[in-house]
């Protein structure tokens, strides 16, 4: 029950915001997860799937909950869903300590989903698993001539992969990435992917699980010598006590066990939710009424064919002669100091949504930067709007879903200075 007088968050998508581990389970999301599930009857709920590259091969990775030592420390309350999947069958081993086909040292998301059949396809089919838990991203920064070319190619195939799992029952987990201590260029780009996996998941309304959160305040940032893997207790990665919780592997098997646990309650339970519900974005969209940006880092997906108006054909202010002239959708956001930030808008094949900074004129003579996928730069103190609109080709505007990412930078990110 609801304090009174107050009244209840209405029932809608759920809002991720950064700052927590397990994205919020509200009853909307639930039910979505419970919606999925339908389309795979077939599918065994006492077994997940893994797929990702050099982590999730790692036998520092789930494997030890099926043969090593386990101490649960203060997380008894996990040993039941954990006793649940050790008593699932994953084609002969349990899913804790299956040598999935769908994970490869070194790969990346697009190897996983290509093929006749592909990577996940064979493991589907071998193990017909109702969650898949999901880490790519750390090699897949690397395919493109730069982080952002990268992302671009990583966005679609993520989504090509998530919408695959969801269209065969298959509930996805996301997990997101951790700290880059190799190289800093890298690390400049962490919190604009970790956002957009964020986004991904917050588009289709499944877990997220925030590694990044999780483990970067561990000595060390959780890292072995290499900056870029985790490390894990001597005395074993399953060891969930206070001294094996200083390292990055516990930290993640700790929060990969909570993901499943969540996951149960909702799938197996029948739980209407765990978290409450949560207060939707405020505003419509418009240049009058702009959708409210609450906090950085910040992420939206929404789709132009079914959302949204024309108000501006060309932003003049940035000397642009596009034709603007298709749906957009426009969000506010308010400064109190100077903020380095980059911006970003992602799509798919055969949709162009382009990206505009305006002024708090929320025109187009007031525009101050626009970009086909990003603008970074740095915003005094005040108020900005951001346009997410439609291009238009020989009089076809190329409306579809996007994803908007809206982060503040590195301290060192030079990109961001303009």
């Amino acid at each position: 029950m609801g304090d009174i007088g107050v009244p209840p968050k209405p029932y809608g998508p759920a809002f991720y915001p950064a700052g927590r581990t397990h994205s919020p389970i509200t009853p909307y999301v639930a039910d979505r997860m419970r919606e999925a599930a339908l389309l795979g009857p077939d599918m065994f709920e006492d077994v997940f799937m893994k797929t990702g590259a050099s982590s999730t091969v790692s036998h520092n990775t789930l494997h030890c909950f099926a043969d090593d030592p386990i101490e649960l420390g203060d997380h008894q309350e996990l040993d039941p869903t954990l006793q649940f999947f050790l008593g699932g069958d994953a084609a002969g081993s349990t899913p804790f300590d299956r040598e999935t086909e769908a994970a490869l040292v070194g790969h990346h998301a697009g190897w996983a989903i290509s093929g006749d059949p592909s990577p996940i396809d064979i493991e589907v089919g071998l193990l017909s698993p109702r969650l898949a838990l999901v880490h790519f991203g750390a090699n897949d920064m690397g395919w493109g001539e730069t982080y952002g070319d990268a992302l671009l190619y990583f966005h679609t195939n993520m989504m090509l992969m998530v919408d695959g799992f969801l269209d065969q029952g298959i509930v996805p987990i996301i997990f997101g990435i951790t700290r880059r201590g190799d190289y800093a260029s890298a690390q400049r780009w962490v919190g604009t992917w970790n956002a957009t996996l964020r986004g991904i998941a917050q588009a289709r309304q499944i877990p997220f699980v925030d590694l990044y959160h999780a483990i970067d305040p561990l000595p060390g940032h959780g890292l072995a010598s290499d900056g870029l893997h985790l490390e894990a207790y001597s005395g074993g990665a399953c060891v969930l006590d206070d001294e094996g919780l200083q390292h990055g592997y516990n930290i993640r098997n700790l929060v990969a066990l909570e993901a499943l646990d969540r996951a149960v309650a909702v799938l197996v339970d029948d739980a209407p939710g765990i978290d409450p519900a949560t207060a939707p974005l405020e505003g419509r969209g418009t240049p009058d009424e702009p959708l409210e940006i609450p906090m950085l880092p910040f992420t939206d997906s929404r789709n132009t064919a079914e959302q949204g108006d024309t108000f501006v054909d060309q932003y003049t202010g940035c000397d642009s002669t596009s034709d603007e002239s298709g749906p957009e959708i426009w969000y506010r956001l308010e400064l109190e100091q100077t903020t380095r930030i980059r911006a970003a808008v992602l799509d798919m094949e055969g949709v162009d949504i382009d990206v505009h900074l305006v002024d708090e004129s929320a025109t187009g003579d007031g525009c101050l930067a626009r970009g086909h996928h990003f603008v970074e730069t740095t915003l005094e103190p005040g108020t900005y709007h951001f346009a997410l609109d439609t291009w238009v080709s020989d009089g076809t505007p190329l409306a579809g879903e996007y994803l908007f990412v809206l982060v503040e930078c590195e301290d060192d990110d030079a990109s961001c200075s303009g």
